[in-house]
C-alpha cells in the first residue's frame, strides 16, 4: 500500500464522519422505527464486535472517535433528550463506527501475517494464559495501526507483532500443557526436594525437560504425557522431602517409622513360618531367615511339581483338560453375567431416556446423554433481552423439568446459562450467570431438594452449538442446559 493510498483512506474516514450527516435516507444498520434506546444497544453491540475483529488495533484513532461518539449518545439517551436530537447523535455514532470498520478493512491485507499470528495465539487462549505477552503483542499491533493512520510504513510493526503473537502462543501452549508440572516443581523446590529427595526430583526435572522439548511437535500428546510424569515425580519428591524434614524437626517420629517397619517385617516372618524379629538385637537376621524360608518353599514346590509330573502323562493331561474346561466355563459365566448386567442397565437407561425425551417438544429442547450424564438442552426457556427474570409463560416448560429432576433424585445437577455472541463478552457471561442462578432458585423453591445438589454456572458466548451469523443459530446458542450427573453403577 503506497503512502498516497494510506493518506487517502485516513481522509476518507474523517470525511465519512464529517460529511455523512448530509446524506439522505438511512445508512446500513439502522432499523426503521426502532426506539433510540434500541438503536443505541445495537450500536454498542456492533462496536463490541468491531473490537473483536481488531478494529481498535488496525484503526485505533477511528475506533476511538467511534467510541467517543457512542459514549456521547449513551449519555444523551440516558438523559432522555428529545428524539430528533437523539436521532442525530445516533446517526453520527453509527457513521463513526462504519468509518472505523471501513478503515480497518482497508488495511487488513497489510496486517495479514500479524492477524494470522493473532488468531493462533487466541486459539491457545493467550489472553488468559500468557496475559503479559498478549498485551505487548496487542500494543505492537495498535502501534502499526497508528503508523498507517499517520501515513507511515507499518512493516516493522507487522513483523514485530507477528513475532510477539507467536511468542504469546508458545507461552500459552506451555502453560496449558506444562503449567501444572512447573507449579509442582516450584512446590517441590519450596519443600527442599532438590536436596532432600534428589533422585526423585531429578526424575521430575528430566520429564519436564522432555515435555519442553516436545512442545515443538505438531501434536500435544508427548508434551502432555511428559508433563503428567513430571507432576507425579515432583509431588513424590515433595512428599519425601516433607517426611525427611518432619523427622529432622521431630514433627514425624523416627521411632514410629522404625516400629512400623518392624511390624511389617513381623508380618512377613509370620507368613513365611519363621521366628519374628528380635527387637533387642541390632544384628537380627529376620530378613535372611524370611528369604531362606521363601527359597525353601520354592524348592519344595519345584520338587512337588516334579513328583506330580512323574505320576504319569495321562494324569497331567487330564488335569490340564479339567483346568482348561473350568477356566473356560468360569470365563463364559463371567462374560454372560457381565453382558446381562450391561444389557439390563442399558435397557433401563434407554427407557428412562425415552420417557424423558417424550416430555419435551423440539421447540422446547432436546434430551441426550453426554457420557453417563443426562443433559436437558432447553431452547424454549427464554428471557427478555438483557433480563434474568423468569417469565410466567415458562412455567409449563419448567414443570416438565421439575418432573425429570423428581425422577432422578440421586443425581447432582448443574445448570448452565449460555448466550449468543452479540454484545460484550464479559456482560454476556454475567447475564448468563444470572439466568442460570434464576433457574436454580426457581427449581429450589418448587422442589424438596438440597441446594448443595444444584450448581449454577454462566458461560456467556464461550460454548456455542450453532453459528452465530444467523438468527436461527443465535437462537440455539441462547439456551439453558441442565446436566444431571448420575452416580456410577
Amino acid at each position: 500500500m503506497t503512502g498516497t493510498s494510506r493518506r487517502t483512506w485516513g481522509l476518507a474516514a474523517v470525511a465519512a464522519v464529517v460529511l455523512g450527516a448530509g446524506m439522505q435516507g438511512r445508512a446500513y444498520g439502522q432499523v426503521e422505527g426502532a426506539a433510540p434506546s434500541e438503536e443505541l444497544a445495537r450500536l454498542e453491540t456492533r462496536l463490541a464486535g468491531a473490537r473483536d475483529r481488531a478494529v481498535d488495533r488496525l484503526a485505533p484513532s477511528a475506533y476511538e472517535r467511534a467510541s467517543d461518539r457512542l459514549r456521547q449518545a449513551r449519555r444523551r439517551v440516558d438523559r432522555h433528550e428529545e428524539e430528533a436530537s437523539l436521532r442525530r447523535v445516533l446517526d453520527e455514532a453509527r457513521r463513526a463506527i462504519e468509518a472505523a470498520e471501513e478503515a480497518a478493512d482497508d488495511v487488513r491485507p497489510t496486517f495479514r501475517d500479524a492477524l494470522a499470528a493473532r488468531d493462533l495465539a487466541r486459539a491457545q487462549e493467550a489472553a488468559a494464559r500468557a496475559p503479559a505477552a498478549w498485551k505487548v503483542a496487542e500494543e505492537e499491533l495498535e502501534r502499526g495501526g497508528r503508523a498507517v493512520e499517520g501515513g507511515d510504513e507499518p512493516a516493522e510493526s507487522v513483523r514485530r507483532a507477528s513475532e510477539l503473537y507467536a511468542r504469546a502462543a508458545r507461552a500459552a501452549k506451555r502453560d496449558r500443557l506444562l503449567g501444572e508440572a512447573e507449579n509442582a516443581r516450584e512446590g517441590a523446590l519450596s519443600a527442599g526436594a532438590s536436596e532432600l529427595a534428589p533422585e526423585t526430583f531429578a526424575k521430575g526435572e528430566a520429564a519436564l525437560a522432555a515435555g519442553i522439548a516436545a512442545l515443538a511437535d505438531v501434536g500435544d500428546g508427548r508434551a502432555s504425557a511428559s508433563g503428567k510424569d513430571a507432576v507425579r515425580a515432583f509431588h513424590r519428591a515433595a512428599w519425601i522431602a516433607g517426611l525427611t524434614t518432619g523427622v529432622r524437626t521431630r514433627t514425624v517420629s523416627l521411632e514410629q517409622l522404625v516400629n512400623d517397619h518392624e511390624a511389617d517385617l513381623a508380618r512377613l516372618a509370620a507368613a513365611a513360618g519363621v521366628e519374628g524379629p528380635d527387637l533387642q538385637d541390632p544384628d537380627d537376621t529376620t530378613v535372611e531367615r524370611v528369604e531362606s524360608a521363601i527359597r525353601d518353599l520354592l524348592a519344595a514346590n519345584a520338587k512337588l511339581t516334579a513328583e506330580l509330573e512323574a505320576a504319569g502323562e495321562n494324569t497331567r493331561q487330564l488335569s490340564d483338560q479339567v483346568s482348561s474346561l473350568e477356566t473356560a466355563l468360569t470365563d463364559s459365566e463371567r462374560r454372560f453375567t457381565d453382558a446381562r448386567t450391561r444389557l439390563l442397565a442399558r435397557e433401563a437407561r434407554d427407557n428412562r431416556l425415552r420417557e424423558t425425551r417424550a416430555l419435551f417438544t423440539p421447540e422446547e429442547g432436546e434430551v441426550f446423554l453426554r457420557g453417563e450424564d443426562l443433559v436437558l438442552r432447553l431452547y424454549g426457556l427464554t428471557f427478555e433481552s438483557g433480563s434474568a427474570d423468569i417469565d410466567p409463560a415458562m412455567e409449563p416448560l419448567l414443570t416438565k423439568v421439575e418432573r425429570v429432576l423428581t425422577d432422578f433424585t440421586d443425581a447432582a445437577i448443574r445448570i448452565e446459562g449460555h448466550t449468543d455472541s452479540r454484545g460484550n463478552e464479559n456482560a454476556n457471561r454475567a447475564l448468563s450467570q444470572r439466568r442460570a442462578i434464576a433457574v436454580r432458585e426457581y427449581l429450589l423453591s418448587r422442589l424438596p431438594i438440597s441446594s448443595s445438589r444444584v450448581q449454577a454456572t454462566g458461560f456467556g458466548e464461550d460454548r456455542p452449538i450453532a453459528p452465530n451469523d444467523t438468527e436461527a443459530g443465535r437462537a440455539r446458542n441462547r439456551r439453558i442446559e441442565i446436566t444431571l450427573m448420575l452416580p456410577a453403577g
